[in-house]
């Protein structure tokens, strides 16, 4: 199994977070593309390109219509000319870059077109492109002169977590990442409706790369999940989860059972909150999404939510649950460490963790 992390859209610290990363063992990292909430993905991997060797470099992913499609293949492509053959452009609908604004992720239509386009002119052909009501070919000029790469391979992995999206993640994609689960069990769910996706497209379905993005807490010995250390370096993920559901999920019972009575709990909080900031209530909803635990929500983080939301385990209990989805089919855990908690995170999970697998 291949490890990654997510370093900060940060452009100070993102290239020494790589480096520290690359140097712990971990094959893959990975920055998110959160306009409203974290710096440019595309300056941050650049700077990691500069200071690193072999690491995958890849976006956390990009997001459908925050940019047009040309400009996040040349963005893409620019980074590969820093690192030839070692760019991934993970991309997705946009719960985050979209809801963030008070706006609905894009279609899955959307997606495709988006994927045709963004495909085509990193293989350096000409495609056809809308935009607005005018459709034109297009195709990246001066490519024998090295301001992007389109010679090296990106691969495209598609983030989806709802079925109709695994479903077409396996239909066109080279690789499928996924925030859904972190158990076996619902591993194999996910991993059904993506091989459906391949199978009807008439590809091999084990040709793609699979990736969990998740968070994990190592808890020391004695240490329980409802202790101060795992609210504050679980929590953050948690409750993004919690965001997640109450936008996606009007109906509690179709939430994971694990957090159905939970979920219930935090709709009404959050309709509290819209009571009081009316259509402005993400501007609340989101602050702090992935970063850190706002002290309000603080006592949603409990340990059941903890369990069916993030990897959080003692060491041994962790490699246990790794190498069953390794089993399962999961070629790659990416992890996202809590603000301020990187480099303390990557050195113990190298020699926990990479260190023993």
């Amino acid at each position: 199994m291949d490890f990654g992390v997510s370093v900060l859209a940060k452009p100070d610290v993102c290239a020494p977070q790589a480096r520290l990363a690359e140097d712990c063992g971990f094959t893959h990292v990975w920055v998110s593309d959160t306009q409203m909430m974290a710096g440019d993905a595309y300056v941050c991997l650049g700077l990691a390109a500069q200071q690193t060797k072999r690491v995958k470099l890849g976006t956390g992913v990009a997001v459908v219509g925050t940019r047009i499609a040309p400009v996040t293949a040349n963005s893409i492509a620019t980074v590969n000319q820093l690192a030839p053959g070692r760019v991934i452009l993970g991309l997705g609908t946009g719960n985050s870059a979209w809801r963030a604004m008070g706006m609905a992720p894009r279609s899955l239509r959307e997606l495709r077109e988006y994927v045709q386009v963004v495909r085509g002119l990193l293989r350096g052909g000409e495609v056809e492109y809308q935009y607005g009501k005018e459709r034109r070919v297009i195709r990246f000029f001066h490519q024998d002169q090295a301001f992007m790469n389109t010679r090296d391979a990106v691969p495209i992995h598609i983030a989806a977590n709802a079925p109709k999206a695994m479903q077409l993640t396996g239909e066109i994609g080279e690789g499928f990442i996924t925030s859904r689960t972190n158990s076996v069990e619902g591993w194999r769910e996910a991993w059904s409706q993506v091989r459906q996706g391949a199978e009807r497209a008439g590809k091999d379905p084990a040709t793609l790369y699979t990736t969990l993005l998740t968070t994990a807490c190592l808890l020391r010995p004695g240490e329980g999940y409802d202790s101060p250390r795992v609210k504050t370096e679980a929590g953050p993920w948690a409750t993004l989860a919690l965001h997640a559901l109450y936008e996606r999920v009007q109906n509690p019972a179709a939430a994971p059972p694990a957090v159905r009575p939970l979920l219930t709990e935090y709709g009404a909080f959050v309709d509290r909150q819209r009571q009081r900031t009316g259509e402005r209530y993400y501007l609340e909803l989101h602050d702090g999404h992935g970063l850190y635990l706002r002290p309000e929500e603080a006592h949603f983080v409990t340990p059941e939510i903890v369990r069916a939301t993030t990897m959080t385990a003692p060491p041994e209990e962790l490699l246990e649950r790794l190498r069953a989805l390794a089993a399962a089919g999961v070629k790659q855990v990416a992890f996202i460490p809590p603000l301020g908690k990187f480099e303390s995170f990557a050195r113990e999970f190298s020699e926990k963790i990479i260190a023993k697998f």
